[in-house]
């Protein structure tokens, strides 16, 4: 699935990326509180859903993903209104992104409704004995490595692979560990295996509490700064539109 400001997104990141590393993958979320007061926080572009771009996964999408812990001050405002909007600077090439969408939650207990399904295409059949990434090996076998329907908790799942050792026990209550390593992933189920049975107790813990945000997003406005480029891409009856601002 590509989209015009998709597609920008993703040559811009990597060029950021590349020039100033990988804080070029920060953004701010504001969302409205439940007094509809507005509320900003800095969070991290996970990716697009079904997307990796260390390899492929067999899947593609225009969904960004940002992930959250259930206990969150932006888990609240997002259940009052599911309405938000990124702000997403990228310092090295002068340009900003605002994307307006609607966030839908993949949690322990939910996922979204099939419409948003498919949203998420399959593009090929992935062997999970032939991928590296444990992430995404954990994801073709939880998913059944289905190519037909796309598979919200499996993606879940191979979010909480990816999450730095160090921020896993952020999600667990009381963790005395400074870092939740994942040893393997079980060849049945793509489940997570930690180094003992204690660290495994609390990465499971931590799991119930972590969350995939997805912005479905609507309209982009994209502002190149040194030349004063301004455009809008907006969507209507699910087709793409773009025009210029100035």
């Amino acid at each position: 699935m590509t989209t015009p400001w998709k597609a920008l997104i993703e040559s811009r990141l990597r060029t950021n990326i590349e020039q100033i590393g990988a804080s070029a993958t920060y953004m701010s979320l504001a969302t409205v509180k439940s007094d509809n007061t507005p509320a900003n926080r800095t969070v991290v572009f996970r990716g697009f859903s079904g997307q990796d771009h260390r390899e492929d996964t067999g899947w593609q999408s225009d969904l960004l993903v940002i992930t959250t812990d259930l206990r969150s001050q932006k888990m609240k405002d997002i259940a009052h209104n599911p309405m938000a909007e990124v702000n997403w600077y990228m310092h090295s090439t002068q340009e900003q992104f605002r994307l307006y969408g609607k966030i839908r939650v993949v949690g322990h207990h939910n996922s979204p409704t099939e419409d948003l399904s498919k949203r998420v295409m399959p593009t090929k059949r992935v062997d999970p004995l032939a991928v590296k990434e444990l992430a995404t090996k954990a994801f073709l076998i939880n998913s059944k490595n289905d190519t037909v329907s796309f598979n919200w908790q499996a993606e879940r799942l191979r979010q909480w692979y990816r999450m730095s050792d160090t921020l896993r026990p952020t999600f667990a209550s009381d963790c005395p560990f400074d870092a939740l390593q994942i040893k393997d992933v079980d060849m049945s189920s793509g489940w997570f295996i930690a180094y003992d049975n204690v660290q495994q107790r609390f990465l499971e813990a931590g799991y119930e509490n972590f969350a995939v945000l997805l912005l479905d997003v609507d309209k982009v406005d994209h502002l190149v700064l040194p030349t004063g480029k301004h455009s809008l891409y907006y969507k209507v009856d699910n087709q793409w539109f773009s025009k210029g601002l100035n």
